[in-house]
């Protein structure tokens, strides 16, 4: 099995299986919470924790999957103005100035993230560590998918012909 087939299982894996498993227990704890609040008149401080920390996974997973398949919402009125290769300039310093934030970022969001495990979620009970955890995660992941990018902009543009980027997963 090649690298490439071993990076994309566990993208596929962390983007793709794990955020649907998380959607499906947010679906699920607000339809018990709705039903607790407005059916038996007796709210569910868990369930409603619960939905609260998986829509934050999901938040945090789904935009990294964005940024694997370049679907993020962007203006680009001017940008569509442009020829390929400035295209590919913007591209390329936009993800690397966010590289640059998210290298400053990570070791400290880590940090937080450990300190934060004797501090537990008032209802749950779980450590604040697996809360936060979603966001040292989501900086990871950007980080590699715009090295990636930067990579395949760079020889797109010094003549290396364009980079092979994922296919969306609707399109394969």
């Amino acid at each position: 099995m090649a690298v490439r087939d071993i990076d994309k299982k566990v993208f596929d894996f962390l983007e793709i299986h794990l955020a649907t498993m998380i959607f499906f227990l947010l679906i699920l704890s607000v339809a018990i919470e709705v039903f607790a609040r407005y059916v038996l008149n007796k709210p569910l401080p868990k369930f409603f924790e619960l939905s609260i920390y998986s829509f934050v996974w999901c938040i945090y997973l789904g935009a990294s999957l964005a940024k694997r398949y370049n679907q993020h919402i962007r203006f680009d009125i001017f940008y569509r103005k442009f020829p390929p290769k400035i295209r590919l300039l913007v591209d390329t310093f936009f993800d690397i100035l966010v590289c640059a934030v998210i290298l400053v970022l990570v070791v400290p969001s880590i940090k937080y993230t450990i300190l934060n495990y004797n501090i537990k979620a008032s209802a749950l009970r779980i450590p604040w560590t697996y809360l936060l955890l979603c966001f040292p995660i989501f900086l990871c992941l950007i980080l590699i998918h715009n090295s990636r990018d930067i990579y395949l902009n760079i020889r797109e543009f010094v003549g290396k012909g364009p980079g092979r980027k994922e296919k969306l997963p609707w399109q394969s």
